[in-house]
Parts: C-alpha cells; sequence; structure tokens
C-alpha cells in the first residue's frame, strides 16, 4: 500500500469518521463540517465550516453545499473577497441542481460560481454532469474538481463523465458523507469509479490505473489492479 492517501472532501461532524478513514490508509483529510472545532486539534486535518446561512461565514475555510440562497451566496463571497477564504463549493452534482440554479439565476452552477469570481478561488465538488463548457471554464480557471463516486452512484445522481476530463482538470477523490462508504476508505471511492466509468464508457480500463491513483494518491502502486480488488 502506498504511504498514504488524501480524501478531498469528508461531510462530518463526527471525529471517529476521520480514525476510521485513518485505518484505512489515509493521512490527510478535508472535512466539511457545523463544529469546526472538533477537528481543528486531530491532525492532517485541514478544516472547513460547513456555510448553511450567512451567520456561518465567519471561518477561514468553509464548504458552500447549495447555491440557492443568494443572501448566503453572498456572504460566502465577501468571506473570500474580504478575508481570503478558502472555498469548496458543490456545483452539477446531480441534474435538478443544474436546473433549479438555471431557473434561479439564467446559469449553470459553474459558469455562476465563474461571473461571481469564486470559481477560479474555490474547488468544486460533484461534477456529475459537467458539459463541455464547464470543462473548458475550470480548466481556464484552474480549478480543482472533487468527485465523491460512491454518493454520486447511491444517491442516484448518475455517474461522472470522468474519461472526457482526467486529462484537463486536476481531479481528487472524496467519501462525502460516508453513507454509501462506511469506513471511508478512498480505495472504495477509486474502485466505484473505474467501474461505472467502464460501465459508462463500455470499455475495460476507461481510466489508465496511474490516472486514478493520481486523484488521492502520491504514488501508483507497481499492482494497481490487485490492491484496486483486493479489498
Amino acid at each position: 500500500m502506498p504511504d498514504g492517501y488524501f480524501n478531498s472532501f469528508l461531510l462530518s461532524d463526527d471525529p471517529s469518521d476521520v480514525e476510521n478513514g485513518r485505518r484505512r490508509g489515509v493521512l490527510k483529510f478535508n472535512v466539511a463540517t457545523r463544529f469546526p472545532e472538533r477537528f481543528e486539534k486531530l491532525s492532517g486535518v485541514s478544516v472547513y465550516k460547513l456555510a448553511e446561512r450567512p451567520s456561518d461565514c465567519d471561518y477561514d475555510a468553509l464548504a458552500l453545499l447549495s447555491l440557492k440562497d443568494e443572501a448566503l451566496v453572498d456572504a460566502v463571497a465577501d468571506r473570500v473577497f474580504g478575508f481570503n477564504a478558502r472555498l469548496i463549493a458543490a456545483a452539477d452534482y446531480c441534474l435538478k441542481e443544474i436546473g433549479d440554479i438555471e431557473v434561479k439565476y439564467g446559469l449553470p452552477p459553474v459558469q455562476l460560481l465563474d461571473k461571481l469570481g469564486l470559481l477560479e478561488r474555490s474547488s468544486v465538488v460533484g461534477g456529475v454532469a459537467l458539459d463541455r463548457d464547464d470543462v473548458d471554464l475550470m480548466r481556464q480557471r484552474e480549478t480543482k474538481l472533487i468527485l465523491c463516486p460512491t454518493c454520486s452512484l447511491g444517491y442516484g445522481f448518475g455517474m461522472p463523465h470522468v474519461k472526457a476530463y482526467i486529462d484537463k482538470l486536476d481531479l481528487s477523490l472524496g467519501t462525502g458523507d460516508n453513507r454509501f462508504n462506511k469506513n471511508g476508505c478512498l480505495l472504495a471511492e477509486a474502485r466505484a469509479l473505474y467501474l461505472g466509468s467502464n460501465c459508462d464508457m463500455r470499455s475495460r480500463n476507461s481510466i489508465p490505473y496511474d490516472k486514478l491513483f493520481k486523484c488521492f494518491s502520491s504514488v501508483c502502486p507497481d499492482l494497481p489492479e490487485e490492491l484496486l480488488f483486493s479489498l
């Protein structure tokens, strides 16, 4: 097993989820939570406070999971621009969300984030329904994309068309809320992404193993298939 994995998006209020991940080889975490103080002293953890109302935007790193509330989005933007806060923003995680945002703002989520000046200042989590324009815009802005395959599949949001942008965007993996990956295992996320992409593309090995492991590990193991499907 490589020296350690990186969970780019863990949505949790329970520090035991971090410990569960550590037992499966995860050394570093981005944790989005309502209770930052529970995680601040844990090693290897970057804490993002969930922004659910404008009053939550008093922290130096925020996670914005919905763009529907204009007052909340404005408060997040004020914190990002005024205090250089780090931001993870959910976008294009399902077709309904895209439709709701387009009806409200006249723009799809990624383009809305760009219009607000937030796209180049954030990482995007979701990305199930990105189109070519979204991918090109994220590439121009050097926006990182975080995929949570077990959540995307488990909640019925769809399968990220990763083949279309694996060579264009900086991709990483997260476990989301761990509902469909109770142990917080990054190999489980990689396995879901690999198999889902093969199904989507009707092709075996649609994602090269070195590019797959790059999404959550600093190195690709010598026998990636054996490691990926041994657990």
